[in-house]
């Protein structure tokens, strides 16, 4: 396409040339023996000039076209373009020559030819032309070699429209062709939102070098299964994305994921670590379920996120009853975002008793939504959603700062012995700054390190082992006690548990349930307590719901229990009066 200053520079060059072929003065070159042209300037100027007689013969040429073609003038007076070009490019050119002899009007445009076996991008101009003295007309030309321009160009457009990492086409490459591609299709079209499920685990607890790398082999996997009317583009992060066109039946895009699964399935080697993926894929098809690009991509997403709250590594089609629930939850995310920047967030504290002396020695802080729309939320109504966004992360320093500093407080009335507890996410924990921020909590509250308790799952702390140790023994530095919640749901911990420096171990509440009824459940339970003893750890049992339950952990010799039958989370007030009444931490 010719841009507005190519076209200009072709009309002044058209200008210039019509005010040397008007001067008579300059008529000195003979064309077919009848006239001339002095074709001295010509020469100088730095483009090619060429006059065609209504046949399609050269009858003139400058010194920069006899130069392009490697010929003198005399070998190429005569000769046409079928003698210069490949009959496929001739044919384009003489079409336009005839064009330009039909209207008489001008005629300007980018042609791509060969010189050489290399290929040149042309920027050219036509008109027609009359010789003064015999009234003859003939066709002159002119043609500027834009090559390196369209080359800087391409590349600018394909920085612009690939992805600098993989190097597949992008959001931007879909947006603006992925509709026309959708278009041209027989029988149905197919779109398929792939996202790589825990991503940001691995990025986070490998660092973002070896996540682009995983990216990169990720997608050359793909790129195995582009064929005709397939293409494959990322999106961006970990999304990927294939459009299936041509498409008969249902059965053949469930046949197409599979391979998606199938061939992402084999670990992948990062780092000379082994690294196994899974995908979640959403579709959306056309024109059914959309006809615009931008509906595609949503509808595939609204299917994609069905399937991950189902349980993620598979394909889900997308059906219009999702709308609904997606728009659930975006309303669940905007009002979201809102309430942890107007602070709608309160605590509940759940105390822990001692079971060796039945006193209070500590409270558990537990994050409720104080919703203006939909009253009082407790954490199963927005927790997922919040790690999903990666709110999680400010609403989880909110708990933190908030939790110390109530129990500054509770100090400050004659508590002085009373810990608090303050789960840490996955998320926070893998953010490098954990510390930093604890450090400034600690500061800004004045509660004493001794009396904050981190706790984290199992699973958190088994994601990456090594490093999770390193941080942990950073924070105990601290003074704040480590402990690792949920203990007994995870798989190879024992092999770690040593290394963790951590203080207190909280069994599953899965054993604790069972275990006063149940064999195998009270085995596991005695075992953990006994394994943790011998490493010098505390024991906490969690949902201790009954007597009987509460007689058998205190029976076991775990150091704590906290759960409904000692009491429930109590709001701010109401923790102050249990305090009260039991006399904890005096």
């Amino acid at each position: 396409m010719i841009n507005k200053e190519e076209y200009a520079l072709i009309q002044q060059l058209q200008q210039r040339v019509m005010e040397l072929q008007q001067n008579e003065q300059l008529l000195t070159i003979q064309l077919e023996g009848a006239s001339a042209f002095n074709h001295s300037i010509l020469d100088a100027l730095p483009i090619d000039i060429f006059l065609h007689d209504e046949l399609g013969k050269t009858v003139f040429m400058n010194k920069e076209g006899c130069k392009r073609h490697g010929k003198p003038l005399h070998e190429l007076v005569g000769k046409t373009v079928y003698d210069f070009f490949p009959k496929q490019i001739a044919d384009v050119l003489r079409k336009d020559d005839l064009k330009v002899w039909q209207t008489k009007t001008q005629l300007i445009k980018s042609v791509k030819v060969e010189f050489s076996g290399k290929p040149v991008h042309l920027l050219t101009g036509k008109s027609i032309v009359r010789e003064n003295q015999t009234n003859k007309e003939y066709l002159l030309g002119y043609a500027l070699d834009v090559t390196k321009q369209i080359q800087a160009e391409e590349q600018v457009e394909h920085i612009v429209y690939h992805d600098s990492l993989t190097g597949l086409p992008n959001r931007w490459y879909i947006e603006q062709n992925g509709e026309e591609y959708l278009q041209d299709t027989e029988g149905c079209a197919a779109m398929l939102l792939l996202d790589l499920d825990h991503f940001k685990v691995i990025n986070d607890s490998m660092g973002h070098q070896a996540g682009d790398l995983l990216l990169q082999k990720v997608a050359s996997r793909l790129k195995e299964l582009e064929e005709k009317n397939i293409m494959l583009a990322r999106l961006g992060g970990d999304e990927f994305v294939f459009i299936l066109k041509g498409v008969y039946g249902i059965d053949k895009i469930c046949d197409f994921n599979e391979k998606i699964i199938q061939i992402l399935s084999k670990p992948f080697t990062v780092e000379e670590k082994q690294v196994t993926i899974t995908p979640s894929i959403g579709i959306s098809l056309y024109p059914k379920d959309a006809t615009t690009i931008f509906s595609m991509i949503k509808n595939a997403d609204i299917a994609m996120y069905h399937l991950k709250e189902k349980g993620r590594n598979g394909y889900q089609f997308f059906t219009d009853n999702m709308k609904e629930s997606a728009n659930h939850r975006m309303d669940m995310e905007i009002l979201l975002r809102q309430a942890i920047d107007k602070e709608e967030f309160i605590l509940h504290y759940q105390p822990k008793l001692h079971l060796g002396t039945g006193k209070i020695y500590g409270v558990e802080a537990l994050v409720r939504w104080d919703s203006p729309d939909h009253g009082l939320l407790y954490p199963g109504s927005f927790i997922e959603l919040a790690e999903e966004t990666g709110l999680i992360v400010p609403l989880g320093e909110w708990v933190l700062r908030e939790a110390c500093r109530q129990c500054r407080e509770w100090h400050d009335l004659g508590y002085k012995d009373l810990t608090i507890s303050v789960n840490v996410s996955a998320q926070q924990f893998r953010k490098r700054d954990l510390e930093e921020t604890v450090k400034d909590v600690l500061e800004t509250t004045g509660l004493d390190p001794k009396a904050l308790e981190l706790e984290l799952t199992e699973s958190t702390v088994m994601e990456n082992p090594v490093e999770a140790a390193a941080a942990l023994k950073r924070l105990q530095k601290m003074g704040i006690s480590i402990s690792i919640d949920d203990f007994g749901t995870g798989f190879s911990s024992l092999n770690y548990l040593k290394h963790f420096p951590i203080n207190t171990l909280k069994i599953d509440r899965s054993f604790i349930q069972n275990a006063e009824k149940d064999n195998a459940d009270a085995a596991i339970t005695l075992a953990v307590i006994t394994l943790a003893h011998n490493l010098n750890l505390s024991v906490v049992a969690e949902v201790v719901e009954n007597e009987l339950q509460l007689d058998f952990v205190t029976n076991a010799r775990c150091n704590g229990g906290q759960g409904y039958f000692i009491s429930r989370p109590l709001d701010r007030e109401a923790m102050i009066e249990y305090l009260r009444i039991n006399e904890g931490g005096r």
